[in-house]
């Protein structure tokens, strides 16, 4: 995606560079072309026609057009179009069609240089035939059209160019505020787990509380940053399962499982824990047996988790309490794995199932 722009730009440039020589009457002379003034002329002119491509491109749209700056905008375009116009007749004398109408013949008085007319009245190699009929790209004669193909080109590219980074600075701006919103859900969480060790007067505490310093330094330093080292994540979900084991009854079956070698795969940070955090949220009541499976895997290329658990709340209010944390995570997985994470969430009435495998290479 981002080589495209500046592809395209190169692609412009050796376009317009190549029209004077695929138009060029004298394209058969080889070497010899580099040398007729003619070409030279029309060379030139593509040349500054490129050189104000780029120019607009980078400065006069997003500096003048984009703020709405439109009559700087404009002066600017005027004066390009008359050093485009105008530059390629200082450094080259090429005689323009005269008379009545373009084509016609020389007024009285007026005769060609010396040289510049061969016998039988036909121009020299390199110098257009006024008798022949202008085309889209013969540069003296037609250059307003190209200067507007240029321009009009340019702005759609920039444009376009302006809104795909006004929709990334969207994305990035909305997945830091999907973050604000899941930092504190994970605090409160812990704290409550803090809650429950300190009414019992568990032993446990100064642990858990070594977890939560742990936890939250995680969460502080290493969520602002776009990936992680996997065995980063990896530690992180042990302290969290770990911590919410503390408070948990005996009789709550949980497995808990992570498997495989992170080795130099990173993942976006925060982005596992949903599923395993709403497994403990919904999958726990004191008064129905509970289970909660979770099960983490590094593959060679991703990672794969899978997470279930009892359905022991009131089956109704399911979707309703499950459904901000999911879409929030969705859009994570959007923005940062296009294309490259498969989800599937399902339920049979017993059970909860969330099955997620993120491609991480």
């Amino acid at each position: 995606m981002k080589l495209r722009t500046p592809l395209a730009q190169v692609f412009i440039g050796i376009v317009l560079l190549s029209i004077p020589f695929i138009t060029s009457p004298d394209l058969q002379s080889g070497i010899k072309l580099l040398q007729i003034k003619p070409f030279q002329y029309n060379f030139i002119g593509y040349l500054l026609l490129l050189v104000f491509f780029y120019v607009n491109y980078y400065v006069f749209i997003p500096q003048y057009y984009i703020p709405k700056k439109y009559w700087m905008f404009t002066g600017f375009l005027m004066i390009s179009y008359v050093i485009i116009t105008y530059v390629p007749d200082l450094f080259f004398d090429i005689p323009k069609p005269t008379g009545p109408g373009v084509g016609g013949p020389p007024p009285q008085g007026m005769r060609p240089p010396d040289g510049m007319q061969p016998p039988g009245g036909m121009p020299p190699a390199g110098v257009s035939n006024p008798n022949e009929p202008s085309t889209l790209f013969s540069f003296r004669e037609s250059y307003i059209i190209q200067f507007l193909i240029v321009a009009g080109l340019s702005l759609l590219m920039r444009l376009n160019a302006h809104l795909k980074q006004i929709q990334q600075e969207k994305l990035i701006a909305e997945v830091s505020y999907l973050k604000a919103q899941i930092n504190p859900h994970f605090l409160f969480n812990t704290l409550n787990s803090l809650y429950a060790l300190a009414l019992r007067k568990s032993d446990e505490a100064p642990e858990a509380i070594l977890k939560l310093s742990g936890m939250m330094r995680y969460v502080v330093t290493e969520s602002k940053h776009t990936k992680v080292p996997l065995k980063k994540e990896f530690a992180y979900l042990k302290d969290y399962v770990a911590l919410q084991k503390l408070r948990l009854a005996q009789d709550v079956k949980l497995t808990f499982t992570i498997t495989g070698d992170p080795k130099h795969l990173e993942i976006a940070p925060l982005i596992l824990v949903t599923y395993i955090e709403n497994a403990f949220k919904y999958g726990i009541n004191p008064d129905e047996d509970s289970e909660i499976i979770i099960n983490v895997e590094a593959k060679e290329k991703g990672i794969a988790l899978h997470v279930s658990n009892r359905i022991v709340v009131d089956k109704t209010l399911l979707p309703e309490i499950s459904e901000e944390g999911h879409k929030n995570t969705r859009k994570r997985l959007d923005h940062l794995y296009p294309s490259k994470y498969k989800l599937s969430i399902d339920e049979d009435g017993e059970m909860y199932r969330v099955k997620l495998y993120i491609e991480l290479l």
